[in-house]
């Protein structure tokens, strides 16, 4: 199971949106793995049955957090946020609390260069999820609908629509660089 620590987490960023909250739940999606490993059937895509596991725990906490009280006083923000500078303006404080959020799939586009980036960016999250589960993961369609709890007809629509997208948006992108002739296509 360790092998796929690096796929794990890259998944649980997306999952969850902030890199704290990942670790937490890969965390989580480790130790359900360890307890129930007996449940893993050998000869399967382990990195899919964890994919599996994290996005259920990711529910289960979901689940559990809209159950709870969402109030907070403006002392536990304060201290969530561990300011140095206490008496920073509030638009200041306001600044600081929103750039802890980080957006979850920056691990994913580390992996690509800019306009890539922009154009998987613009697709719908569940689209750009099945389509980097499949290309950069290497998932197989019934992996990946096990893992975002689709069926297969789902991912492979998602899959062709993301990658067709693509390619849209790159052969522009070319053509405009020149590096397409026109007419060409």
């Amino acid at each position: 199971m360790l092998p796929h620590l690096d796929a794990v987490y890259r998944f649980a960023v997306y999952l969850t949106g902030n890199e704290p909250d990942a670790e937490d739940l890969v965390q989580e999606t480790y130790h359900h793995a360890m307890r129930r490993f007996d449940r893993f059937q050998p000869g399967t895509n382990a990195r899919a049955w964890l994919f599996t596991i994290a996005r259920n725990c990711r529910i289960d906490r979901a689940r559990r957090e809209s159950r709870e009280s969402h109030f907070a006083d403006i002392a536990d923000l304060e201290e969530t946020l561990d300011l140095e500078d206490r008496k920073a303006s509030p638009e200041a404080r306001l600044e600081d609390w929103a750039s802890l959020s980080i957006d979850g799939e920056d691990v994913f586009f580390d992996l690509f260069g800019d306009e890539v980036n922009r154009f998987l960016a613009e697709l719908p999250s569940g689209f750009r999820a099945a389509l980097l589960l499949c290309d950069v993961e290497g998932l197989s369609y019934r992996e990946i609908g096990e893992a975002l709890g689709c069926p297969v007809g789902t991912v492979r629509s998602r899959i062709a629509r993301a990658r067709e997208h693509l390619r849209v948006k790159l052969y522009e992108y070319a053509k405009g660089l020149g590096f397409v002739k026109h007419g060409a296509g």
